[in-house]
């Protein structure tokens, strides 16, 4: 594909070089640093709370990794996906208002290229962070208390990385369809929202990708998953996300 490899190359130059390193990375080795600490504190602070109050008395248990790791997994599944909607909106569209996408694509480049550049770079770019703020927390968690397993960590963020992999298909292709950046992240949080309530439907969550998310939970907690169809049919759907989205973007005028 004419220009993959050159354009690829720019476009993780450029998240290196601009704001795009800052903010999910960011976000992610933030809540890899908080949460042991904030599972450490949570018990301490809520029964401060009770002791204000007359007759009320909390005994809760003593924090252990199992709530530091839970603690990182809601993170996760609560912040950092509904960001990597918002960035992803703009992955084609961002391009389009601001014109260079017009100055690029009159040089010798694949218009799918242009598209699948844009895919695996926001790919890359998650990988790499999920990597290192899973051993971030890990560490830290085994720093504050005391030997903790990491499989259980590692297994629940291949999970939902799989499903944050899936997520930036899905956003890449509401990006290249929907002219304005709103409307590709309202697309986008349609599709986060909905699929956390059909996951709720358990053949939905056991034989598809709307399954992931509940499986890393279980994943984190030692209890069994079905997660080869979740798994499965995340790769699939992420295949014809990014195929759509090369086919919607060549079939439009800049």
């Amino acid at each position: 594909m004419n220009g993959f490899s050159a354009f690829l190359a720019k476009e993780l130059q450029e998240i290196r070089k601009t704001w795009r390193i800052w903010v999910i990375p960011g976000m992610v080795l933030f809540f890899a640093v908080v949460s042991p600490l904030i599972a450490q504190l949570t018990p301490t602070l809520i029964t401060s709370m009770a002791r204000s109050q007359p007759g009320v008395t909390i005994v809760l248990p003593p924090p252990t990794w199992v709530d530091a790791y839970g603690q990182f997994l809601k993170n996760m599944q609560q912040v950092v996906l509904i960001a990597v909607v918002i960035t992803g909106a703009g992955a084609v569209s961002g391009e389009r208002a601001w014109g260079t996408a017009v100055l690029t694509l009159t040089k010798p480049l694949a218009r799918g290229a242009f598209v699948l550049a844009k895919v695996f770079s926001q790919s890359a770019l998650l990988v790499g962070c999920t990597a290192l703020g899973t051993v971030l927390c890990a560490a830290l968690t085994r720093m504050i208390f005391g030997p903790a397993p990491l499989w259980p960590l590692a297994n629940a963020a291949l999970l939902w990385l799989a499903y944050a992999l899936l997520l930036v298909a899905v956003m890449t292709l509401f990006s290249a369809w929907f002219p304005a950046r709103g409307a590709a992240a309202g697309g986008g949080l349609v599709f986060l929202f909905l699929g956390l309530l059909v996951a709720i439907w358990a053949p939905a969550a056991r034989f598809t990708f709307v399954g992931l998310l509940p499986a890393a939970g279980k994943a984190l907690a030692g209890h069994p998953a079905a997660t080869f169809w979740p798994v499965i049919t995340a790769a699939g759907m992420s295949v014809v996300s990014a195929a759509a989205a090369v086919k919607i973007f060549e079939r439009q005028e800049l």
